[in-house]
């Protein structure tokens, strides 16, 4: 009898489940966001001004344009998404971040 305890014992021992591991059950840890606040130039004319100010997460931003019309967004990897400004065709407008350019649907651009 206490062979069959032991043994019974034992193999629970190994069967205990496996630590938990990311995106097993807990989302994974988030990835650093890069670095964009600060001054922009629209088509990188330096007569037009923009502006980047991000929120301590790096998630959210304040976008100010050329004219100082200012939206909040946010940012995605390579991509930034600002609701309240449009481009014409679609709600809310969303630039792909190429180098040190923000690209918009239109085929302008901020660059730093």
């Amino acid at each position: 009898m206490r062979s069959t305890l032991a043994t019974g014992l034992l193999l629970l021992a190994f069967a205990a489940p496996a630590p938990a591991q990311y995106g097993q059950w807990f989302p994974p840890p988030p990835r650093p966001v890069a670095e964009f606040s600060g001054r922009w130039y629209l088509n990188g004319d330096l007569n037009k001004r923009c502006e980047i100010i991000q929120s301590p997460s790096g998630r959210r931003a304040e976008f100010i344009n050329e004219n100082g019309s200012s939206a909040w967004g946010t940012i995605r990897g390579d991509r930034v998404w600002i609701p309240d400004w449009t481009d014409g065709v679609n709600d809310g407008l969303e630039g792909r971040v190429r180098g040190d350019r923000i690209i918009w649907p239109n085929g302008s651009y901020w660059s730093r």
